[in-house]
């Protein structure tokens, strides 16, 4: 038995048939659509890039007792920045989350910032110098804030990234 493939007059009959089915969903789904969208406020996300760079010092002269892996200490240096005192301070100076403030209390502001703080590893393959082989490792990390207004969610972002910069372990 010889099948040949649908040419387009095949395909134009079936939408013909089923135009209903693609037309109704269409007519009552957009203007649903339309109506969520231009009511949900703005959300603007500012992100910065941190590079993590090798030692300068050779590792044949000083080893190194950190032992830890870069993304451990990432969510270390994280954990210290996102201190309820540093996020309290950055609350009351760009004045986020008034309402949240006024109903219940700067915990509950600073949970809700941390909600909106995004820390994420960006990991590439590299070569081990020692061994030759390759394997997966964490060079960089970005990090993000949210807010509903995009100049107070840049600043926030270069806040935070300063604080970052002021950690070290």
């Amino acid at each position: 038995m010889d099948e040949q493939a649908p040419d387009l007059r095949e395909y134009l009959a079936i939408l013909n048939r089923r135009k209903w089915q693609l037309i109704l969903p269409i007519v009552l789904l957009l203007p649903i659509a339309v109506l969520i969208a231009s009511k949900l406020p703005p959300v603007y996300r500012s992100t910065a890039t941190i590079l993590i760079e090798q030692q300068e010092i050779p590792p044949e002269l000083i080893r190194t007792t950190v032992t830890s892996f870069a993304d451990q200490r990432i969510q270390v240096i994280k954990q210290r920045v996102m201190t309820l005192k540093n996020l309290g301070e950055l609350i009351e100076k760009y004045d986020l989350y008034p309402e949240i403030r006024q109903k219940q209390s700067l915990n509950a502001a600073v949970a809700e910032m941390r909600g909106n703080v995004d820390l994420d590893m960006i990991s590439a393959s590299v070569v081990d110098p020692r061994s030759g082989s390759s394997k997966k490792a964490t060079i960089a990390f970005s990090l993000s804030f949210k807010d509903r207004s995009g100049s107070v969610a840049q600043k926030v972002t270069n806040e935070l990234v300063s604080l970052l910069s002021l950690i070290h372990i």
